[in-house]
Formats: C-alpha cells, sequence, structure tokens
C-alpha cells in the first residue's frame, strides 16, 4: 500500500490549484453509470439542481484540486443517492473559458462541450481514500 508521503508526491496531487486558479488539472465527479456515455461523448453541459437547492441551466462542473472533488464525491454520497462516484481527471488545455461557482470556492464550470480526449484518469472516489495506511493517516492529526 501507497504511503501518504508517497501519495502527495504523485505528478496529479503537485498541480493542484488552490481556490478558483486552474492548474494543470481539473476534475469532475459523476456516478459511475456515467462512465462509458462520458467516455463516447464527453462532458455535455446539463440542467439540474445544485447541492443548495439552486437551479442551473447548460452547466459542466468541476473541481480545481483532487481533494476539492473527493470532497464532492462525499457530500453527493451522503445526501443524493446510494450510487458509486468516479472522478475524471482532465488536463486543463480543454478550458477556453470558466466562470467561477459561487458555491464553492474550488469549483468552477462551463457551458461548452468538452471531448472525452482531454481525460488524463478515472478515479474510484471509495478507492482513493484506501491508498493510505492507517498509520499515515494517524500522523496528520
Amino acid at each position: 500500500m501507497i504511503n501518504f508521503k508517497q501519495f502527495i508526491n504523485e505528478q496529479y496531487t503537485k498541480s493542484d490549484a488552490i481556490g478558483y486558479n486552474v492548474g494543470k488539472f481539473i476534475y469532475h465527479v459523476t456516478p459511475l453509470k456515467n462512465l462509458n456515455n462520458i467516455k463516447i461523448n464527453g462532458f455535455i453541459p446539463q440542467d439540474g439542481e445544485s447541492i443548495n437547492g439552486e437551479e442551473f441551466e447548460h452547466r459542466t462542473y468541476f473541481a480545481t484540486s483532487l481533494i476539492a472533488a473527493y470532497d464532492i464525491s462525499i457530500n453527493f454520497g451522503s445526501y443524493k443517492d446510494d450510487d458509486e462516484y468516479i472522478i475524471f481527471k482532465l488536463d486543463s488545455n480543454c478550458l477556453t473559458e470558466y466562470e467561477k461557482d459561487p458555491l464553492f470556492a474550488h469549483g468552477i464550470y462551463v457551458d461548452y462541450i468538452i471531448g472525452s480526449r482531454y481525460i488524463v484518469e478515472i478515479f474510484d472516489a471509495d478507492d482513493l481514500f484506501d491508498k493510505f495506511d492507517d498509520d499515515d493517516l494517524d500522523k496528520l492529526y
């Protein structure tokens, strides 16, 4: 099992941005059932309802860091349904422009399609926490 220090030193965490700033990668959280559709069609803006109940139109949301995406997946899992969530890691070169998400300090959204060719990696959100040894997590506190 990988220890926490090794995990932090992996390349995909070094590029995580702070707040609304976008680094080398962005992350999208979605139920596992959407995996094949996204691989085929990319990220297509949708209409929906945000965590606080506000409706939105024609948007695709992204997190600016992996830890923020993981946090979103935990929140979704606790209030939405029993779906298993995955996190897409995308090359941020896919962005031509973006808006800040006023509800989430590490969130952005776009109103255009982003092709699946920008997908770098896919994480099972539940497995991210399991990457660490219990001893490594104890050292954080």
